[in-house]
């Protein structure tokens, strides 16, 4: 699990800017944490889709769950985003599958002992591999791409978010008691 800390002294250096009383800073906190992980689940996708080379972002739409703990008594809430990463199917890749001498190939990815063929679902082209010698059971080839996910979030989402947050948070407050927004 990935953390974001924030700078709480910033924090009260913007309170003390703008003057803010403890409500309009809960409530400025909530919306900037709403509007970072919106912002963080929106990037997030966009990351993964190219930095895992994916054919369409809406495999990833089940795989990005965002939770909100909302504020109660003292405590000021959270967010948290959930990145399922578990294996996709070869197909979610870019590129067509293509049978080759070995196996099968999806754009840059071998797949040993594979073969194309249509699915009975969908109909469409698909890398399976069989269980065993026999002729059935078969199934769906898949990618374990785990590691890459963590690489990518870590990489290029979970940097900017603090500042992502900060700039959220002083646009709130400032909206509050500049302009009695809220």
């Amino acid at each position: 699990m990935i953390g974001l800390t924030f700078d709480q002294g910033e924090m009260q250096r913007i309170a003390r800017e703008f003057d803010a009383s403890e409500k309009d800073l809960r409530r400025a906190y909530a919306r900037a944490l709403s509007r970072t992980a919106r912002k963080m689940r929106t990037q997030a996708r966009k990351a993964l889709r190219e930095g895992l080379d994916l054919r369409a972002a809406s495999i990833l739409k089940a795989r990005l769950r965002l939770a909100r703990m909302r504020p109660r008594g003292k405590k000021i809430g959270a967010a948290r985003l959930w990145v399922g990463a578990n294996d996709l199917p070869a197909t979610a890749f870019k590129g067509r599958p293509r049978q080759t001498a070995t196996g099968a190939r999806v754009g840059g990815r071998e797949f040993p002992g594979a073969f194309v063929g249509t699915s009975a679902d969908s109909g469409k082209r698909m890398v399976f591999r069989r269980a065993g010698r026999s002729r059935l059971p078969i199934f769906r080839e898949t990618v374990p791409v785990q590691d890459e996910v963590n690489a990518v979030l870590e990489g290029e989402v979970f940097d900017d978010m603090a500042d992502a947050f900060m700039a959220a948070f002083r646009a709130e407050v400032r909206a509050r008691t500049i302009y009695g927004v809220g």
